[in-house]
């Protein structure tokens, strides 16, 4: 696939190889072009690219903008904020 060019200079898209071994089942993706947009992909169905590849492809189902997601790994997946932490 063709590299896209990031929409604005101000982005900062992860870098290097997406760990799927990291215990993640989903990715929460959010849209920074309409502020308010926000969705859930499964880890297994991306391709074997790098983050900055796979942030710059993705489009909002809402406003129709490419390449401007903001990607983070689903931290609840792995950690149960309901419990609280333990000092």
């Amino acid at each position: 696939m063709p590299w896209r060019r990031k929409p604005a200079r101000h982005l900062r898209y992860w870098s290097g190889p997406v760990d799927r071994n990291a215990g993640f089942k989903t990715v929460l993706v959010f849209c920074v072009a309409c502020d308010h947009h926000n969705g859930r992909l499964n880890l297994a169905d991306l391709p074997d690219w790098d983050w900055a590849e796979i942030s710059a492809h993705l489009k909002c189902s809402a406003c129709g903008k490419v390449g401007w997601v903001d990607t983070r790994m689903d931290w609840g997946e792995v950690i149960n904020f309901a419990k609280g932490v333990a000092g």
